[in-house]
């Protein structure tokens, strides 16, 4: 990494001293990947952080085969595998770099040795990486509601307004091809790979439906 990077600006050690930077960094294994290269792959395991110093990765999940779809481009100072890094759970996605990279790589296990030598420094780094996932699951959160309403605009439910309604949990009923009708609050339209759903729950018993919106006659709400 270049001497004139200064790390202490990066979201992940903000108020840290250089000292308590160190202290990570110290604690990490430093790995260098030619472009075109995997840092992981998606369902692989893992529970280490990998904190890009320099050049450019990029984030992708498998489609089909050898189909993939790059879902972010992250530069010098983001972290890639957080989700694992903190419960050990399987890659969410794979991870290869664009370009040469740089990376200081933390192990959970070297960072529970930090933890129990310098607590204080552990704090901190916790909190930067809470701050940094809190941030991505808002942008998460919010191109899943662009998906949701344009799929309620492409099959022509933006119409029905079913976007405020979901807001609001008003009561709704929706009535059924066939003369059957579901009572309950609207909690969402999903897409999957049948079509077009809608969810609602149930007053009272909290029950869950799934209705397919092919099978809808109209929706009252109250």
């Amino acid at each position: 990494m270049s001497p004139e990077v200064n790390v202490s600006r990066w979201r992940l050690f903000a108020d840290m001293t250089s000292a308590d930077v160190d202290v990570v960094l110290a604690a990490a294994e430093g790995r260098v990947l030619v472009a075109g290269e995997e840092l992981f792959h998606e369902n692989d395991a893992g529970d280490s952080l990998w904190i890009v110093r320099s050049g450019r990765v990029e984030i992708f999940k498998a489609i089909r085969g050898d189909v993939d779809r790059v879902l972010a481009s992250l530069a010098p100072g983001e972290v890639i595998g957080e989700l694992s890094f903190v419960d050990g759970s399987r890659r969410s996605a794979g991870a290869r770099t664009a370009e040469a990279s740089e990376f200081a790589v933390l192990s959970r296990a070297a960072f529970e040795k930090v933890h129990r030598e310098r607590p204080e420094v552990a704090a901190l780094f916790y909190r930067n990486l809470a701050a940094i996932m809190a941030s991505r699951l808002r942008t998460t959160n919010e191109l899943y509601r662009e998906a949701v309403i344009y799929g309620m605009e492409a099959t022509g439910a933006a119409a029905l307004k079913l976007a405020d309604i979901v807001e609001e949990l008003r009561p709704t009923t929706v009535h059924l091809v066939g003369g059957t009708a579901i009572t309950g609050r609207l909690l969402q339209m999903d897409h999957n790979a049948a079509g077009y759903t809608l969810v609602l729950k149930a007053d009272g018993s909290g029950r869950l439906t799934v209705v397919p919106y092919h099978a809808i006659q109209r929706i009252d709400v109250t």
